[in-house]
């Protein structure tokens, strides 16, 4: 047998060419080969993808630790992940700007909690501009997360900022995986829409308290502090972040 790219000469139970890399093709092109093809050119997924999807959701600290130590083989790449759930994450979005999934129950409903129509514009705005730029806050957001981590849990493991990071893109890529996939299934109901947005924002919080208590070693009182600090660390960013918005509203409505 040999190489149909370079014609090097293979013995039959090679999977790859040693000369030029290229993979050995033996069966002939199916629509499942064509599927395949496309997911590992722009997505790279394997059976890493799955392997890495379920351990990190049931021992989420066993791919943490694995990675960090050099065990690359079974785990998919972190930075790839991270790419898909933002892939995921941007097919939701884009079928609520184009109008596929009705998110206007959810804006009325952010906007009900304002006393004025200038605060209620502002909330609408602001939340159209999370809509459209959900992809970029969620990247923004990542080193914020990085600075918090590594703030409150340096004391019992010594990683670095590195790690940090990978720690963390790991677990808000499995967050936000499973966050979309219920999210897309249940949109298309109105009348449950706003419940389950506000469902995945607490199995979001529940499944990093979860993650960092298993990769940290901490007792359940340890976690909780933390995670207690670090949420009122959040909330008060983007309580920063209202309040420079609703400045720039009032000046703008002003002007």
């Amino acid at each position: 047998m040999e190489c149909k790219n370079c014609l090097n000469q293979l013995t039959s139970n090679q999977k790859f060419c040693p000369e030029c890399g290229g993979k050995v093709i033996v069966n002939r092109i199916t629509f499942k080969t064509i599927f395949e093809e496309f997911l590992d050119k722009f997505f790279n997924i394997d059976n890493k993808f799955y392997q890495t999807f379920l351990i990190l959701l049931k021992r989420p600290q066993e791919v943490i630790s694995g990675y960090l130590e050099g065990k690359r083989v079974n785990y998919f790449n972190p930075v790839s992940y991270f790419a898909f759930a933002l892939t995921l994450s941007g097919l939701y979005f884009y079928l609520i700007q184009k109008g596929f999934i009705d998110y206007g129950q959810l804006m009325d409903a952010s906007a009900a909690s304002y006393d004025n129509d200038m605060q209620k514009e502002m909330a609408l705005k602001i939340n159209s501009y999370i809509v459209e730029y959900s992809n970029a806050f969620a990247v923004l957001f990542i080193p914020l997360y990085v600075f918090f981590t590594k703030v409150l849990f340096s004391k019992y493991k010594n990683y670095n900022w590195a790690e940090h990071f990978i720690i963390n893109i790991y677990l808000y890529s499995e967050a936000a995986i499973i966050s979309t996939v219920v999210l897309l299934f249940s949109a298309f109901n109105k009348e449950i829409i706003v419940v389950i947005n506000m469902l995945m924002f607490f199995f979001q919080l529940a499944y990093f308290t979860y993650s960092l208590r298993k990769i940290f070693g901490l007792s359940i009182k340890s976690m909780l502090l933390r995670i207690l600090f670090f949420v009122l660390l959040i909330a008060s960013f983007f309580l920063l972040i209202l309040i420079v918005g609703i400045i720039i509203g009032i000046l703008t409505h002003k002007g």
